[in-house]
């Protein structure tokens, strides 16, 4: 069970501009309204409430990303411009429905895609998202929202991400209702209302340390306990 918990302002690293990438994994194709959409731009209005943001949607459903691990699978592969939106995102929001327990199959082609930045990792010791702040936002109908965060943290954290405390907002609804009334009392619920609120804090101050001290930080490795030592050293 989620418990609210008293949120306060807390005073920022820094005052840089961000630059910030949500990636919608619904299975829905624009034009129609995404539940998971919809929450991912809550917290973005929230990051906008904080600080000057750049941000931007991309909706998985209607790019062609094809089967594979490569870094470009066909002349048609949009891979390669999405690597360079996220390489150039200071944080990225990882945005999925749950489908039948699990992530849907839009993220769970992204993960794969994303091996071929993994491997480039693995053979430099230096990772493409270093410096990079994720967070995660999930929707669903009846349940699974645990087990999905926490499997998409995993890939996140061993990709070079940093992970913030509270790194994520979800909402599922309640057993056996019909999914028609699932946005209207989403956008009634104020614990994801709470947790949009947090996550949108806890991304922007590390976002924000990471641009204040980036020569402290190798390859997205440091934890949060060296990330506070480290402010206390001298540079």
């Amino acid at each position: 069970m989620y418990k609210t918990k008293p949120r306060f302002r807390c005073s920022m690293p820094s005052e840089a501009p961000l630059s910030v990438l949500a990636l919608n994994a619904s299975l829905k194709h624009e034009p129609s309204l995404s539940n998971t959409g919809e929450l991912a731009s809550l917290v973005l209005d929230e990051m906008r409430a904080l600080a000057p943001i750049s941000a931007s949607v991309f909706r998985l459903s209607d790019a062609k990303l094809p089967v594979g691990l490569g870094f470009r699978e066909s002349a048609e592969d949009d891979w390669p411009d999405l690597v360079t939106k996220i390489r150039d995102a200071d944080i990225v929001l990882f945005c999925t429905p749950i489908w039948w327990g699990g992530r849907s199959s839009l993220m769970q082609r992204l993960i794969e895609r994303l091996d071929a930045l993994d491997e480039e990792y693995s053979s430099t010791g230096r990772s493409a998202i270093k410096g990079k702040v994720a967070g995660i936002v999930i929707t669903g109908s009846e349940d699974g929202a645990l087990s999905v965060m926490g499997s998409i943290m995993m890939v996140m954290t061993w990709m070079g991400f940093m992970l913030p405390p509270e790194c994520a907002a979800y909402w599922v609804g309640e057993v056996g209702q019909p999914t028609s009334q699932d946005r209207d009392k989403r956008l009634q619920n104020m614990a994801t209302m709470h947790m949009a609120k947090g996550l949108a804090q806890s991304l922007v101050y590390y976002a924000r340390l990471l641009k204040a001290h980036p020569q402290r930080f190798v390859a997205g490795k440091a934890t949060c306990c060296e990330m506070h030592a480290n402010l206390e050293a001298p540079a």
